[in-house]
């Protein structure tokens, strides 16, 4: 996966991932970073402004970029040491700085793990760990289970499958989000599918004053994650 960008780049390092190529061009004015890369990087590359312009995935580069290995995560990764874990399945978002930003909410609220559902954005990709401000390099995520896989993994967890749904019987603040669980949340448009419908222990919504009749999912998945840390604490 690509990271670009000072902070972004010491965030990577700081979570201790595998650095497999690193361009830096004369502009970078962070002598701590350009030495932390010299000794970290399986590949070190100094080059012009104009050939990293060539290597980047912005529109202005940002003066060091890097390509890193992506993490791999097991079960218990995702649950983590909480006796009441927490995990959020991102089922067909297909904006990565949506999926981005729904990473980060999660691991701000104290989220244990994140899935992301095979068909959706990839949670690796350079606009969701830019969407994620570097919550993708700390997080357990694992991405490109299919629905059914998800829904078996909560089951084998006794994970209770909490959906968010905007036409669900009780609003977030009635739902009892204290037990483990596995939050739900949909694509920007469809919303979650059938099989999450069915399997859903709790279908869950977020009340909203008209005439507007939807949030952002990252907005949804805040609003949910956070109610759960409230009861929780």
């Amino acid at each position: 996966m690509l990271a670009e960008g000072v902070r972004l780049v010491w965030e990577a390092i700081d979570a201790g991932l595998q650095v497999i190529e690193a361009a830096l061009s004369p502009r970078l004015a962070d002598p701590r970073l350009r030495d932390a890369l010299a000794e970290r990087a399986d590949s070190f590359l100094e080059c012009s402004d104009a050939m990293l312009a060539r290597l980047s995935a912005l529109d202005t580069p940002q003066s060091v970029a890097v390509r890193l290995a992506r993490p791999h995560y097991e079960d218990g990764d995702l649950l983590g040491e909480e006796l009441v874990p927490l995990v959020v399945a991102a089922a067909g978002l297909r904006d990565p700085g949506n999926l981005g930003a729904v990473v980060r909410t999660a691991e701000a609220a104290g989220a244990t793990g994140c899935l992301t559902i095979r068909g959706g954005a990839d949670p690796f990709r350079d606009k969701a760990v830019r969407g994620s401000m570097g919550s993708a390099f700390r997080l357990p995520v694992r991405h490109g289970l299919d629905d059914a896989e998800a829904i078996a993994f909560a089951r084998h967890h006794r994970l209770q499958i909490v959906v968010a749904d905007g036409g669900g019987a009780c609003t977030h603040s009635e739902a009892d989000l204290r037990k483990p669980m596995m939050l739900v949340v949909g694509a920007e448009a469809a919303g979650v599918s059938p099989q999450w419908l069915q399997a859903a222990d709790q279908h869950v919504h977020v009340p909203l004053c008209p005439p507007v009749d939807s949030l952002n999912v990252a907005v949804a998945a805040g609003v949910l994650l956070f109610e759960a840390r409230r009861q929780r604490h």
